[in-house]
């Protein structure tokens, strides 16, 4: 039994590593495609212009079929050229473009100055 509970307990934590690796990775590939895009409207939202402009990203859910992917995020923003951070919540939709997947909408939900 207690050969059984050690068990148990090194698959929970395998998948509980391989689980935080793989957000850490699909966090780092949607840091990269954000950059150039814009959050919120022309004119008045964040322009991602360097990764160094994301303090943080954390999915906090994923919905994927077999042309769209849909993450929901939230994101620590700083700009070095803008006094303040802020805190964002979005939607990031990307459309399978053969076998890969490229951005085509990112949602703004929520922008506001935390500090």
């Amino acid at each position: 039994m207690e050969g059984l509970m050690k068990a148990v307990i090194v698959m929970l934590s395998l998948a509980l590593i391989v689980g935080y690796a793989f957000q850490g990775w699909e966090g780092e590939q949607l840091k990269s495609d954000l950059i150039g895009r814009i959050l919120g409207e022309r004119g008045t939202g964040w322009i991602f212009q360097s990764r160094s402009q994301i303090k943080e990203l954390l999915i906090n859910d994923k919905k994927e079929d077999e042309q769209h992917r849909i993450y929901s995020i939230t994101l620590t923003l700083q700009d070095p050229k803008v006094p303040g951070v802020y805190k964002a919540e979005a939607d990031v939709t990307y459309n399978r473009v053969g076998s890969g997947w490229k951005i085509e909408h990112v949602g703004l939900k929520s922008l506001k100055k935390i500090e």
